[in-house]
């Protein structure tokens, strides 16, 4: 074979691999370029400790918190959103049963009130994760509470969460919550951080 038929075959070779990524990039190009140039969602718990403040009426309430950042902050994340996709509570031998959830249930962005419901995030932004207080158990913070809800955390008490933030074009890796009470308020940071424990463990129902 001559050097002009190689080259023949070379450039016709070259065209039919451009025909191909061209055809791969009209089905495909929206995922490609959410991976490479999407937002990058992570979800985290803010402060295991969480927040000493006043409900309404000056009774004293310790609220915690979920730190949603974007990796990618050129490209926000439209009408993102922070939903537990799971909930396990744990059994008499002390493993997690998974229950029942009829769907992803949305938490409240922090201040819900002057929040919009469905956020853009560039810059972080903070969710509420759920909140005690001396008259009330642990209780998971959704904008909407189902007839069955089982997001509390009674004295005595374990449950495990699974948290995801997702968006209109991105979502996070899954995070692993467990939240304990031994039934005790404390007004002391410290004092209470022995009492109610908020920390990330590696899945809903492992160890």
């Amino acid at each position: 074979m001559t050097a002009y038929e190689w080259w023949t075959l070379a450039i016709r070779g070259a065209g039919v691999v451009a025909s191909v990524i061209v055809a791969v990039l009209a089905v495909w190009g929206d995922f490609f370029r959410s991976r490479l140039a999407g937002p990058k969602l992570h979800v985290g718990l803010l402060n295991p400790d969480g927040e000493r403040t006043s409900w309404t009426g000056n009774i004293p309430t310790r609220f915690y918190h979920l730190r949603v950042s974007n990796g990618r902050r050129w490209a926000p994340a439209r009408n993102a959103r922070v939903v537990v996709t799971k909930l396990a509570r744990a059994a008499a031998d002390q493993t997690f049963a998974v229950l029942p959830l009829s769907g992803p249930l949305q938490l409240t962005w922090q201040f819900p009130k002057t929040s919009p419901q469905y956020s853009v995030v560039g810059p972080d932004h903070t969710c509420d994760l759920g909140y005690i207080r001396p008259d009330r158990d642990f209780t998971l913070s959704p904008y909407v509470t189902p007839n069955n809800f089982q997001g509390v955390v009674r004295a005595g008490d374990r449950m495990r969460v699974e948290i995801q933030a997702v968006a209109d074009n991105a979502e996070s890796e899954p995070l692993f919550l467990e939240i304990a009470w031994d039934g005790t308020w404390n007004d002391d940071t410290t004092e209470m951080r022995r009492h109610l424990v908020v920390k990330s463990v590696r899945s809903i129902d492992g160890v």
